[in-house]
């Protein structure tokens, strides 16, 4: 397993990774609360323009997990003002999750993130993406806040990991 930045031939493995991930993880964990017209407009923004912003440029990052040629999972995220890393989107292929991939993202990212002088990375999910909340708690995150009826009236989590 080779975790590394992403590239621009990277982009459209990881779109296709992206939808099928969010659309997957929509139809277990969050049909029932989270609008199909919100997952629609979500999608909209896993473009090629999209990720292209997370290649190159010195406040964001992009990192792939690839196994035999293969692109298994993506972290993307930012840098805000202040030493705080924004992981904005972080998936592994549906049949290799458990594996670890996920962890190896982040711990890239962590690291990634301590060279460019932040003290805190952190990460929105929802209550009822229990994988991906169990993955920030697996590596280390604490849940710093539930926000109630936040974006479009859906319960969010802030889940966090200090980096010092």
């Amino acid at each position: 397993m080779l975790i590394r930045e992403m590239k621009k031939e990277d982009i459209e493995s990881s779109i296709n990774l992206s939808i099928e991930v969010r659309v997957k993880t929509w139809e277990k964990y969050e049909k029932e609360v989270y609008p199909r017209k919100l997952l629609d407009e979500e999608l909209k923004l896993y473009s090629y323009d999209t990720f292209l912003r997370f290649i190159g440029d010195e406040n964001r990052y992009g990192f792939v997990a690839e196994d035999d040629g293969r692109i298994v999972g993506l972290a993307i995220g930012r840098f805000d003002q202040g030493g705080i890393s924004d992981l904005s989107w972080i998936c592994t292929a549906l049949e290799e999750q458990g594996k670890g991939i996920g962890k190896q993202l982040i711990q890239k990212v962590e690291n990634y993130s301590k060279e460019k002088g932040c003290h805190k990375l952190f990460a929105y999910t929802t209550p009822n993406l229990i994988t991906a909340v169990n993955l920030y708690l697996s590596s280390g995150f604490v849940q710093e806040a539930f926000l109630r009826k936040h974006w479009h009236k859906l319960d969010f989590l802030i889940m966090s990991k200090w980096l010092e």
